[in-house]
């Protein structure tokens, strides 16, 4: 028995006036195929606010209806307007002749309100996206329905947002509900939720992922339009098989439609293969694309091998589920002491990308090869102070929270630095009146320098929201060294309780950390 999680995408099942019914029915007719020979299968569809936009007659066929009013109502304003222009000419009207322009009028109105429906109805933005994707997630579920219903299977509907993958409980419980539909050999159709989520940047290619790995499935499947990942422009040289760092790492010729396009496949694949799930990439349209996909001696479209063993069950929400905001890169010398057991201290750290506050997931990728994906794990700390502290030794992180914290809060920086100016770095970054700024210039690193530079370059509002990030991201260290008070006068103890306190600050939360196995 074999678990599968086919992901159908909106460049798949998309036609000129709206779905490609015949797709649909054809995929839904090789899943139960698939069920009746004992395997189970997930089905995660776009084309909700797609259908939603045809429905509401936003495109296809009535698509011209709302230019097409707005033309009626021009022509029979300017009759109206004409009429009340003679009737005005020809002086009183005789009795009996009101009731006309009365009707005239009130046609006026009646087209202005058809009209301003049409106008007010615009899926450009979020909120129309919404509004279609609530007008077509019902009808989209009962074509699904209807159609399963004809091959005798009966469908389930769980709907995802952005809120649902960024928490571990909820995720157990969606992984928990599949595992229990699929019990019942109900067919599960997943969807992301632009109803309530239409400003995420979330994909179905994302969610697709996250339901493979709650749902413990061996294989997952992204059906598109094209048949395959192609390696040259003219796509001639379709590529069989990737590990997920080509993947990952591979140009594309071939970006697809809809949301998430080709790149997010590839992506969504190797994170995926990481999890222990064998990817698929494929054509839609074929015969027997689902038992294809079952095998895993595919011939069809591109495999992208999985790198490992399924994940423990406490690892899959960071490792799999979670979406990643960021990304840290390291160096191979961090890389060796995560998979000896170790945890990411800063001075691993050496590049960060992406805007993140503390506690958010991110992945860890070789800074020099960044297609290679370590691990992936909550950061201990917001980007601002990564980028600020990354690569320093324990020792100059302890500098630097020192002098962030004397910038703050000495009498020097209140007299001397006014308002959102800056905070006089002249007498607060003095390396012959204060031993932390001296340590940090005598250890002349490009990472220490670029420390000491930044803390020279900060205004008082900026030293004010790093120093709030840090009391939240790390209150024991940072308590510490308030309790201590040795920031003011800029006094280095190696050995005293804050220091030591910081020494314990890691990059990422010990308990979170997840490190892959290298892809083969």
């Amino acid at each position: 028995m074999t678990r599968l999680v086919v992901k159908l995408g909106s460049s798949s099942i998309a036609s000129g006036e709206g779905l490609a019914l015949d797709v649909i029915a054809d995929l839904v007719t090789q899943i139960a195929s698939a069920q009746r020979d004992g395997h189970e299968v997930i089905l995660v569809t776009s084309g909700a606010a797609r259908l939603g936009r045809r429905l509401l007659a936003f495109e296809g066929p009535t698509a011209r209806a709302g230019p097409e009013l707005a033309r009626l109502l021009d022509a029979v304003r300017a009759s109206v307007g004409q009429l009340s222009a003679a009737s005005a000419a020809a002086g009183p009207p005789p009795p009996g002749a009101g009731p006309g322009q009365a009707a005239g009028a009130a046609a006026v109105a009646s087209l202005e309100a058809t009209l301003d429906r049409y106008r007010a109805a615009d899926t450009s933005g979020p909120l129309g996206v919404a509004l279609a994707a609530s007008v077509g997630q019902p009808a989209l579920m009962a074509l699904y329905r209807q159609l399963a219903a004809a091959v005798g299977v009966e469908v389930c509907q769980i709907l995802l947002s952005r809120s649902d993958l960024d928490s571990p409980w909820a995720m157990r419980d969606v992984g928990s509900v599949l595992t229990s539909a699929l019990a019942q050999g109900l067919l599960p159709i997943v969807n992301g939720n632009d109803t309530t989520d239409p400003k995420s940047e979330l994909d179905n290619d994302q969610i697709a992922v996250a339901v493979a790995v709650a749902a413990q499935a061996s294989r997952l499947a992204f059906l598109t339009n094209v048949r395959g990942v192609y390696a040259d422009q003219a796509m001639r040289e379709r590529l069989a098989r990737l590990t997920p760092e080509q993947a990952r790492a591979l140009r594309i010729v071939a970006p697809g439609e809809g949301r998430g396009g080709m790149r997010s496949k590839l992506n969504a694949a190797a994170r995926a293969a990481y999890c222990g799930i064998e990817c698929v990439i494929g054509p839609a349209r074929g015969a027997d694309v689902v038992a294809r996909s079952l095998s895993p001696r595919v011939r069809t479209g591109t495999v992208v091998r999985a790198a490992a063993g399924h994940l423990a069950p406490a690892d899959r929400w960071i490792g799999g589920i979670a979406y990643p905001v960021g990304s840290i890169g390291i160096n191979r010398e961090a890389e060796q002491s995560l998979r000896a057991g170790s945890t990411l201290f800063l001075s691993g750290v050496k590049r960060v990308d992406g805007d993140f506050e503390a506690g958010a997931v991110v992945e860890l990728t070789d800074v020099r090869h960044p297609e290679r994906l370590i691990g992936r794990g909550s950061v201990a700390m917001p980007s601002a102070a990564l980028r600020l502290m990354r690569a320093l030794s324990p020792d100059q992180v302890a500098d630097v929270i020192s002098v962030l914290f004397r910038v703050r809060y000495a009498p020097a920086a209140r007299a001397t630095g006014g308002g959102a100016g800056r905070p006089g770095p002249g007498d607060l970054l003095d390396p012959e009146r204060f031993e932390d700024v001296a340590d940090l210039a005598a250890g002349r690193s490009p990472a220490a320098v670029n420390a000491l530079a930044a803390l020279g370059s900060f205004g008082r509002e900026r030293v004010r929201l790093l120093t709030d990030a840090l009391m939240l991201a790390q209150p024991r260290a940072c308590a510490a060294v308030l309790a201590e008070g040795s920031f003011l006068s800029g006094k280095v103890d190696p050995a005293s309780p804050a220091r030591a306190a910081i020494r314990d600050i890691h990059a990422i939360h010990r308990d979170s950390l997840v490190v892959f196995q290298a892809g083969h």
